[in-house]
């Protein structure tokens, strides 16, 4: 099996590869292969083209490649949370959706937080608030800040946090979209919806070894992060375990404690599964292995 991933190696595949330097994909009769990726859309391209049996993918990029006529479906969360998130810096932090107004946000045309801003506006009821957008790429997003060029910088990406903390230290604040209304499912596993129908072992071997992985690497992570490292000599330590650190809450998140790991939460307007077309399904799933 040829397991794409939507960005390079990094904290949140550990349990991939944890779960293959255990044994357990060989286990399920899934010899396989982890190869790295150019974002969520070669992902899933690649998985289109039979390049790859199975993708990570950010869910948002599903439902756009299902509404194109292409026919991923997810079949397990791995991120149960959404990372979209506002950083500021003190003093003239945001604290509160209504601090935007008026302000500089630094954030890429394309990027999530843009197409999903008129939803988190209208749950929020501040249809009205107004701000600026600057075209500014991830990676000069930090320096943005720094310089006084931006006044917020959007976060899409998990990963992104690590470098604001250690610019910005105890100086750095955080706005959560998932605390305002608005968390879509972030990374998932997907799958080819005509394989769920000609071969419907094979995603739920794959789900029930990666809801496994996932378990053991939130109770400890240690092994998980070795295997990662092992396996790709070229990451440092000390930055995949900070995010790790800012991984597991989106993995685990609390109010989930107990649930099946990986599933999608049927009272969530962010994914309704299992319905004709939809874009997730959870009948993969394990009911074996729980969040902690």
């Amino acid at each position: 099996m040829v397991l794409c991933l939507n960005w390079a190696p990094g904290a949140d595949h550990a349990a991939l590869y944890h779960a293959r330097a255990e044994g357990w994909f060989a286990e399920a009769e899934l010899a396989t292969e982890i190869r790295p990726g150019g974002g969520s859309g070669d992902a899933l391209a690649r998985l289109e083209a039979g390049e790859c049996d199975a993708a990570i993918a950010d869910h948002a990029a599903v439902v756009a490649a299902r509404a194109s006529g292409r026919e991923p479906v997810g079949i397990l969360t791995v991120f149960a949370d959404s990372p979209l998130a506002f950083f500021s810096v003190r003093p003239g932090q945001v604290e509160t959706l209504a601090d935007l107004a008026g302000r500089r946000i630094a954030a890429d045309p394309r990027e999530l937080a843009r197409r999903l801003w008129p939803l988190l506006l209208n749950r929020n009821a501040l249809a009205d608030l107004e701000v600026q957008w600057l075209d500014i790429p991830n990676n000069a997003k930090v320096e943005a800040l720094a310089s006084g060029a931006a006044d917020v910088a959007a976060s899409t990406f998990y990963h992104h946090a690590r470098e604001f903390e250690q610019a910005f230290g105890e100086r750095l604040s955080v706005l959560h979209w998932r605390d305002h209304g608005v968390n879509p499912y972030a990374n998932v596993v997907a799958v080819r919806e005509s394989v769920t129908h000609e071969d419907p072992s094979l995603p739920g071997r794959l789900a029930e070894v990666v809801q496994r992985a996932q378990v053991a690497c939130t109770r400890d992570p240690a092994p998980c992060l070795e295997a990662l490292l092992v396996a790709n000599p070229h990451l440092d330590r000390d930055t995949e375990a900070a995010r790790w650190r800012l991984a597991v809450p989106l993995m685990t998140p609390r109010r989930l404690s107990g649930g099946i790991m990986g599933a999608f939460q049927p009272d969530r307007p962010e994914a309704t599964c299992d319905s004709p077309g939809a874009s997730c399904t959870n009948r993969f799933l394990s009911p074996t292995h729980r969040m902690p």
